[in-house]
C-alpha cells in the first residue's frame, strides 16, 4: 500500500514538473543565436513602431509652423496694409501738389512712420514686414508730371504680394509687379498678369 501510494506520488510529481521543466531546458538549451534573432525581432519591431510615431511627429510639426508661418504673415499684411495707409494719407495731407519734394528722408524726418510695427526706420531707410525689404518712394506721372507717389514694396512673400495688390487695386491709379504693369491708368487689375511668385516680389504702387 505505501509502495502504490509513493508510485503515484511519484507520477504526480513528474505531470507537475515535467512540462515546467521541459520547457525551462529548451529555453537553457536553445542557441546562442537563435535567442540573439528572436531579441533582434523583438528590438526591430518596437524601434520600427518609434519610426513611425516619431515620423507623425514631425509630420505634425511641419504642418503646425507652416500654418503658423501663414498666420503671422497674414496678420503682419493687414498691420501693414493698415500703417500704410495711414502713412499715404499723411503724406497727401502735407505734400500734395509738392510731390517733387518727396524723399524718404524727408517723410522719416516729418515722423510720418513713428510708432508703427510694420515699418520700422533704421537710419534713412526703413524696414517693411513682412519681408525685410527697404521701403522707396519717388514722385512720378500718372496723367501729367510729379501728379503721384510710386511707392516700392519690396522682398515680399507670395501670399503677401496677392494681398497688397487686392488691398490697393482700388486707391492705386497703376499697379506693377514684379516689373509687369497689372492695372494700367485708367484701367483696373488684370488677374491674368499678376504673378507673385519665387517669395520675393516686388510690388509698384502709383498713388495720387
Amino acid at each position: 500500500m505505501q509502495e502504490n501510494k509513493a508510485i503515484h506520488t511519484t507520477s504526480v510529481e513528474k505531470l507537475r514538473n515535467g512540462p515546467r521543466k521541459a520547457s525551462v531546458a529548451a529555453v537553457v538549451t536553445m542557441p546562442e543565436g537563435s535567442r540573439n534573432r528572436r531579441t533582434r525581432r523583438q528590438w526591430g519591431g518596437v524601434l520600427d513602431d518609434y519610426g513611425f510615431y516619431l515620423l507623425l511627429a514631425g509630420l505634425a510639426l511641419v504642418a503646425v509652423l507652416v500654418l503658423f508661418g501663414r498666420n503671422q504673415t497674414d496678420t503682419q499684411v493687414q498691420q501693414l496694409t493698415t500703417e500704410f495707409n495711414g502713412v499715404v494719407g499723411k503724406v497727401k495731407t502735407s505734400y500734395r501738389g509738392q510731390y517733387n519734394k518727396v524723399t524718404m528722408s524727408s517723410l522719416i524726418s516729418n515722423g510720418m512712420f513713428k510708432d508703427l510695427t510694420t515699418m520700422t526706420v533704421s537710419g534713412t531707410t526703413v524696414i517693411l514686414q513682412p519681408g525685410g525689404g527697404s521701403l522707396a518712394v519717388q514722385s512720378s506721372q500718372l496723367l501729367s508730371a510729379n501728379d503721384s507717389l510710386n511707392w516700392t514694396i519690396p522682398n515680399q512673400p507670395d501670399a503677401a504680394c496677392s494681398a497688397i495688390v487686392s488691398a490697393y487695386q482700388g486707391s492705386a491709379g497703376k499697379i506693377v509687379v514684379n516689373g509687369t504693369t497689372i492695372k494700367a491708368v485708367g484701367g483696373s487689375v488684370d488677374p491674368s498678369k499678376v504673378s507673385c511668385a519665387g517669395g520675393s516680389n516686388t510690388i509698384d504702387l502709383f498713388i495720387a
